[in-house]
């Protein structure tokens, strides 16, 4: 590969502007590792917090791990993808949003490889040292060794797929993990990208009736595209209002799962309240420090409940969550979670992260010319 250098921007914490800076591309590259040029890449919420300064994070570096490319170089004990597909150069591919050890506790004993004492997290790592190219918002990505590879089926568009790199697998590993099967009812609280998944993915694993809430209007009647049955705005209820109607949808039971993607802990009491007995609820949203929220352990100890927080998933949610897209993406309209594109350039990167926080779209997409 020649050492021409190729953009990429740059953020370098709260409150200072982005930079467009050139990076030089690795001249060669190590036998595990792939470098790709970057398709389509979309702008997460945790990318949106970042920039906001709601978390510690390393800069400078390159924000963005919803990202989908092409094979541009592989090393040469490259051979097969994830699932064993042969990989070409000029492949489209997608990958795990992070990359492992697959030595350590967390990788072989707990089997959450997404916690790796040596874990590479892409848009999450500084980039003024090689190989620079650790995020999406860039015009190429290098992958590092420990990284897991999907060959992306011809019938999906970059669209389809990018936000699967963490919305989409996210939902996966939590419904994997609360055995989420046929059921007869779902609360989703919060129709974002996260939701309008756990509304689509929860239809077709079984769930009847889908209960979706959210306070734009919208977004609720994008979440019925999405198999939403039910749909509650919140605006000017009250906690004991929402969970009167939710129990009356029920029947007085209560909801089988409760599902959190929100991204607000004041949701969590009312959603435990719209548990049935023997009910499981499931945290994705409202992970950042000082996230309280007060649970009456009188409801988790009587009602039997069960509570499962969710943070990133393992390589393997993320080829169950294509092959689910596979069948399903004629059911649901996918491409619209994917809206604007703005231009690959620090006030195209500003201009999506502020729609994203004005919640006009719920992927901005940046496109690398």
């Amino acid at each position: 590969m020649s050492s021409n250098e190729y953009n990429a921007i740059i953020f370098n914490g709260f409150g200072k502007p982005f930079e467009e800076v050139k990076y030089p591309l690795p001249k060669n590259l190590t036998k595990y590792e792939i470098l790709v040029k970057v398709s389509l890449a979309t702008v997460c919420g945790s990318d949106v917090h970042t920039w906001l300064g709601q978390r510690s994070f390393p800069t400078p570096s390159i924000l963005g791990h919803e990202v989908v490319g092409k094979i541009v170089e592989m090393g040469s004990e490259i051979k097969n993808d994830f699932t064993g597909n042969k990989l070409e150069e000029g492949d489209r591919v997608v990958w795990s949003m992070t990359a492992n050890c697959g030595e350590c506790f967390f990788c072989k004993t707990a089997n959450i490889p997404q916690k790796c004492e040596k874990l590479f997290k892409y848009g999450h790592m500084a980039s003024d040292q090689p190989p620079h190219f650790t995020g999406g918002f860039a015009k190429y990505v290098l992958l590092p060794k420990g990284s897991s590879i999907f060959k992306i089926p011809p019938e999906l568009s970059d669209e389809e797929v990018a936000p699967l790199m963490c919305a989409g697998a996210c939902i996966m590993n939590g419904f994997d993990l609360a055995n989420l099967t046929k059921c007869d009812y779902v609360l989703v609280q919060g129709c974002g990208a996260l939701g309008m998944y756990s509304c689509a993915f929860a239809k077709e694993l079984g769930a009847q009736k889908i209960i979706a809430i959210d306070p734009i209007k919208e977004r609720l009647e994008l979440a019925k595209e999405f198999g939403a049955d039910y749909l509650i705005n919140p605006s000017n209820q009250t906690d004991d209002a929402i969970i009167k109607k939710v129990m009356e949808i029920t029947k007085g039971r209560g909801t089988d799962y409760g599902i959190e993607t929100a991204g607000t802990p004041e949701v969590i009491r009312a959603g435990f309240k719209m548990l049935r007995i023997g009910g499981k609820y499931i945290i994705f949203g409202a992970i950042y420090p000082g996230d309280n929220v007060t649970i009456d352990s009188h409801d988790l100890t009587t009602k039997c409940l069960q509570l499962f927080g969710i943070h990133n998933y393992s390589p393997i949610h993320l080829e169950k969550t294509i092959r689910l897209m596979q069948k399903i993406k004629n059911k649901f309209p996918f491409k619209k979670l994917v809206g604007r594109t703005f231009e690959f350039s620090k006030e195209g990167l500003e201009d999506a992260l502020k729609s994203h926080k004005s919640r006009n779209c719920l992927r901005p997409a940046i496109i690398p010319k």
